[in-house]
């Protein structure tokens, strides 16, 4: 176990401030991309695809930075992607800088520019759960896990997003993007100067760099993406669909709602931390994703601006309740040479799943303006069936050891 908790609390400590900062640098401008997109002349249509080309460019960089940091290590393969994910966002400014009279050629490199930051968030995404996982107190996981990732994260965001409101709407989109950019360069500096590698001896042991370990599909893991897929396909398709509904016009709400929901997020992130740690996985979805179901139903029913404020909060929090659950249960039931594979496998399986998300709800709208958030609600009661299966003693038991015996 001591081999386990190497870099503690150095890592944990380097995590939370990257984490924090990349948040606080992203929540001055990253929120307002689908007004932006819309500013450019891009329809609510396309949007959608355009965001499902970035969770397909996220999906795919996944799968190969999982078996890279198994094979390299984790500090290289997070340093990388978190290079690339900070110049997919220079391609935005440079866009809106040099092109800003062209719509078109704006929006069409803007496109590009953040569908290379998703190749490099997809990329990094493996090695940093690993690394904040291999790097703390076994008992303590999820909640590390969630403070790390959520709670301080969370905390700054709550105002700086009224200031990248407050920009947007004065046409100063670009200052914004400029303070974000300058953020994500100091958290690369950060990464590459302080963190610890947790797995170096991945170069040692494997003579040949040309192989990687090739992680095997059981119940356990197909149920658990099939679980989280349906979760990714309702959240991507409505994470661009929420500020369209909310309309243009409540730009400034829109900003307030989204500040007040990370103060939420950071509640709710330590709660729900602690609780997947003490109550388990079954417990903690079958709850949260019953009751955010019900939330998401309700959500579009609100009549007033302050009802759809608390909605969206309840939403939010209850949200966080399974963000732990993937890298806990992948670093609890799998070989550590094999975790960061098996994490980009997963990553990639339901980034891919959840590339039809925007589609599928660019398309619910046909059906009317309220449907996307009843598929939402109708998916996360099937996956709080599926996590059920996935975890019941009989399956578990068989899995472990099944896998401790081709390990």
């Amino acid at each position: 176990m001591e081999e386990e908790s190497r870099g503690v609390p150095r890592n944990v400590l380097v995590m939370a401030i990257g984490n924090t900062m990349t948040t606080s640098a992203n929540s001055l401008w990253i929120m307002f991309m689908p007004y932006f997109f819309a500013d450019v002349g891009i329809s609510t249509f396309f949007i959608g695809i355009i965001f499902t080309g970035l969770l397909v460019s996220r999906a795919t960089a996944s799968l190969f930075g999982g078996r890279a940091a198994d094979r390299l290590g984790r500090k290289m393969v997070i340093n990388v992607g978190f290079a690339i994910y900070t110049s997919g966002a220079l391609i935005i400014l440079a866009s809106l800088l040099y092109f800003a009279t062209e719509p078109t050629l704006t929006g069409l490199l803007s496109t590009m520019g953040y569908m290379w930051m998703m190749v490099g968030s997809g990329f990094q995404r493996p090695a940093s759960s690993m690394l904040l996982i291999e790097s703390s107190p076994k008992k303590r996981r999820g909640l590390t896990y969630m403070v790390t990732s959520r709670v301080l994260p969370s905390i700054p965001p709550a105002v700086l997003i009224l200031v990248g409101t407050s920009l947007y709407l004065n046409n100063q989109f670009w200052l914004a993007l400029t303070l974000g950019i300058f953020g994500l360069l100091a958290v690369l500096l950060l990464y590459i100067v302080y963190l610890q590698e947790t797995h170096s001896e991945s170069v040692n042991i494997q003579q040949d760099t040309s192989r990687s370990p090739r992680p095997r599909l059981d119940g356990f893991l197909i149920l658990l993406v099939a679980a989280f897929a349906l979760d990714g396909i309702s959240s991507s398709g409505l994470s661009w669909y929420v500020p369209i509904f909310v309309g243009r016009s409540n730009l400034d709400f829109y900003g307030v709602m989204i500040s007040v929901s990370t103060l939420v997020i950071a509640i709710s992130a330590l709660i729900s931390g602690g609780l997947v740690d003490r109550i388990g996985i079954r417990a903690a979805i079958g709850v949260g994703w019953s009751l955010l179901a019900i939330t998401v139903v309700l959500f579009p029913f609100g009549t007033q601006l302050f009802e759809i404020l608390i909605l969206y909060s309840v939403w939010a929090g209850l949200d966080m309740v399974d963000m732990s659950v993937p890298p806990l249960a992948i670093a609890e039931r799998y070989p550590k040479e094999k975790r960061a594979s098996i994490m980009g496998t997963y990553s990639m399986s339901v980034s891919l799943l959840s590339m039809i998300g925007p589609a599928l709800i660019s398309f619910g709208l046909l059906l009317g303006d309220n449907v996307p958030f009843y598929m939402k609600a109708m998916m996360n009661f099937v996956g709080v069936l599926l996590i059920i299966i996935a975890t019941r003693p009989s399956q578990i038991d068989d899995e472990v050891q099944l896998t401790h015996a081709t390990s």
